[in-house]
C-alpha cells in the first residue's frame, strides 16, 4: 500500500458497532456515614472516567465511607484501574476510607498483578 492510499471497509461500522458492548451501570446508596456504588458492565476507555465522576460524586457528599462493588464488572481494562486508582487518591484527599467489595477473579487478578491488591481495602470473597 502506498502512502495516501486507503483501504476501503465494506463493513465501517463493526468495529464499534460488532461486538456486544455491555454499558456500564451504576446503582447507589447512602446512609449516615456510607456510602456505596455499585457497578455493572466494563470499565474501560468509554466508561472509566463516568465511573470516577460516580465515585467522586458519593465522596464529596462528605460521606465517611465508600464501598464499591464490582460484582458486575465484566471486564476492566487499564483505564479502570486508573479511575480506581484516582477514585483511591480522591478519597484519601477527602478523608473517606474506600473498600472495593465482590471482586470477580478477573478484577482480583489485576489488582495483584499490579500491586494494588496491597493498596486498597479489599473484603474478602
Amino acid at each position: 500500500m502506498m502512502a495516501g492510499q486507503h483501504t476501503h471497509d465494506p463493513h465501517p461500522d463493526r468495529i464499534v458497532h460488532g461486538m456486544d458492548r455491555q454499558p456500564l451501570a451504576f446503582r447507589s446508596a447512602q446512609d449516615a456515614d456510607e456510602s456505596s456504588l455499585a457497578v455493572a458492565g466494563e470499565i474501560d476507555m468509554s466508561t472509566a472516567e463516568s465511573f470516577y465522576e460516580q465515585a467522586r460524586a458519593l465522596i464529596d457528599s462528605r460521606t465517611s465511607m465508600l464501598v464499591l462493588d464490582l460484582g458486575e464488572v465484566t471486564f476492566c481494562d487499564s483505564l479502570g484501574v486508573a479511575a480506581l486508582v484516582r477514585i483511591y487518591k480522591h478519597a484519601i484527599a477527602a478523608g473517606c476510607r474506600l473498600r472495593l467489595t465482590n471482586l470477580r477473579s478477573h478484577v482480583a487478578h489485576i489488582l495483584e498483578i499490579s500491586g494494588l491488591d496491597q493498596v486498597f481495602e479489599v473484603e474478602p470473597a
